[in-house]
């Protein structure tokens, strides 16, 4: 057997322009399967954090007549009893409370419909990493103006100049938007930082003030220390008024959130839409939610469903509705449906290129080695012992340019990850039009890695079939005549 592998491997190599191509079908099957998975993965992952994980969370509980008439009357009781049920269930990480209903935004000069959503400030943290939204840098004119005397190159500057009155919550953003290499941020990003600083403030418990995000803040051209009037309609009908000071504004990576929404703690909030009742005897207070925003640790539809049903289960109530984010954003579930099913699609078309790219190679290695295929045979080499050696071949170049593949791929998988593309110009606005982050990141190793190996694995093996065949059908003397 030993010698097998020596006239297998000297035999891959005996022809290397045959074997390179060989090799290079199956690298570029495996390189482009990886890579366009992984993007194609990569943006759910990103649509599903800006929509569910950093706002809805995977499962919502709200009044069972919620969905169906999406109004603040139809909100539903807060009871820390009922919280600590849900948060008895071993899958559930983070219980947010909230309340949220639609209002109207006043400035000096501009006015706006808004989301104004009551928040538990330290829970929502916990579930959506608010705190490092907050704004920490804002490009001004006289910070352009103040950072030009540090002997900053001329590029930046006018790099700077374009993107004034904008904010940063993440270095990462700003050094993609001013194009900066690494060397550049580390030297440069410091300086722009202590002339651009932004100071804001996360709401605390009983807080008056609210947090006001970027987009909105730049409609409305208002500033952390500014007041902001808000007008709308309370529970059943009742006039809610509020005038609020800004502590800080929060970059959101959702685009239509970042455009709309308000942040007040959750009592302030409950106060300005009235939505509490009072018993008979005036001696109890019940408050009301919108919904229970419930964060998972594992997020698989299995884990899911099962953490849905023990929540149910729990609470023990027919007055709730607990709903997965799959039923819950429709829109966004059929969306990754439609667009995996695409994908999924392009994808065997490419498994179909490449697999009749490498039958073509392996029909070419057959019709130049039938003569020599007949010489071993008519010398007394039996078929069987034949088609295991041009079988052991197939392996080798299949395993050189399968773990080729894979090599290559690593690094771009990890960057794509760590730094992910920002689009810019016509393709991001379109992704800004459907609410979604215009950034296209690379998904993590995960089962999608091996299902494309194993996916390229069968198609070498099914293309393998035909040269065992030929040499089973082998006549020797047409061989021979070559």
């Amino acid at each position: 057997m030993k010698d097998f592998f020596k006239i297998a491997w000297r035999n891959v190599w005996r022809n290397k322009r045959r074997s390179l191509i060989t090799m290079s079908s199956i690298f570029f099957a495996v390189f482009l399967a990886l890579i366009m998975r992984s993007f194609q993965l990569g943006s759910y992952e990103s649509m599903i954090n800006s929509m569910v994980e950093m706002y809805s969370g995977y499962i919502q509980i709200e009044n069972k007549d919620f969905p169906e008439d999406n109004t603040i009357d139809n909100s539903s009781e807060y009871s820390e009893n009922i919280i600590s049920k849900i948060e008895s269930v071993e899958n559930v990480k983070t219980v947010v409370p909230r309340l949220s209903s639609f209002s109207y935004a006043y400035s000096k000069d501009q006015s706006k419909g808004i989301l104004f959503t009551g928040i538990n400030p330290q829970k929502e943290n916990e579930m959506t990493g608010l705190i490092k939204q907050l704004v920490n840098v804002k490009i001004t004119e006289q910070a352009v103006n103040n950072i030009k005397q540090k002997n900053v190159p001329r590029e930046i500057i006018n790099k700077l100049l374009t993107i004034v009155n904008n904010y940063y919550s993440d270095d990462k953003i700003l050094k993609f938007d001013l194009e900066l290499s690494n060397d550049e941020a580390r030297e440069y990003i410091p300086i722009i930082k202590k002339y651009a600083a932004y100071k804001n403030e996360y709401l605390k418990q009983n807080d008056k003030g609210v947090l006001i995000s970027a987009g909105l803040a730049k409609y409305l051209k208002l500033d952390v220390g500014d007041s902001i009037i808000l007008m709308g309609m309370g529970y059943h009908g009742v006039s809610a008024a509020g005038k609020f000071k800004i502590k800080g504004i929060v970059l959101l990576p959702n685009p239509k959130l970042n455009d709309m929404i308000i942040y007040g703690e959750l009592n302030n909030v409950q106060h300005y839409f009235s939505t509490y009742t009072v018993s008979d005897d005036f001696k109890d207070t019940t408050f009301l939610l919108s919904t229970y925003a419930v964060n998972l640790k594992n997020k698989d539809d299995e884990s899911i469903a099962n953490s849905r049903d023990e929540i149910i289960k729990n609470i023990n109530s027919d007055l709730f509705l607990v709903r997965g984010w799959k039923d819950a954003n429709k829109e966004l579930a059929n969306q990754i449906k439609s667009d995996n099913e695409t994908g999924v699609l392009m994808i065997m078309l490419l498994y179909v290129v490449i697999a009749f790219g490498v039958l073509g190679t392996v029909l070419m290695m057959i019709a130049e080695r039938q003569r020599e295929m007949g010489v071993m045979i008519a010398v007394g080499m039996k078929k069987t012992k034949l088609a295991l050696i041009v079988s052991i071949e197939m392996a080798f170049i299949s395993f050189v340019a399968l773990v080729s593949g894979i090599l290559v791929s690593v690094p771009f998988i990890i960057l794509g990850n760590i730094f992910p593309i920002r689009l810019k110009g016509e393709m991001a606005q379109m992704m800004i039009s459907y609410g979604f982050e215009p950034v296209m990141p690379l998904a993590w190793f995960g089962s999608y890695y091996t299902d494309q190996v194993i996916s390229v694995i069968v198609i070498v093996l099914l293309v393998m079939i035909y040269p065992l065949i030929s040499i089973n059908r082998l006549e020797i003397i047409k061989a021979l005549r070559g």
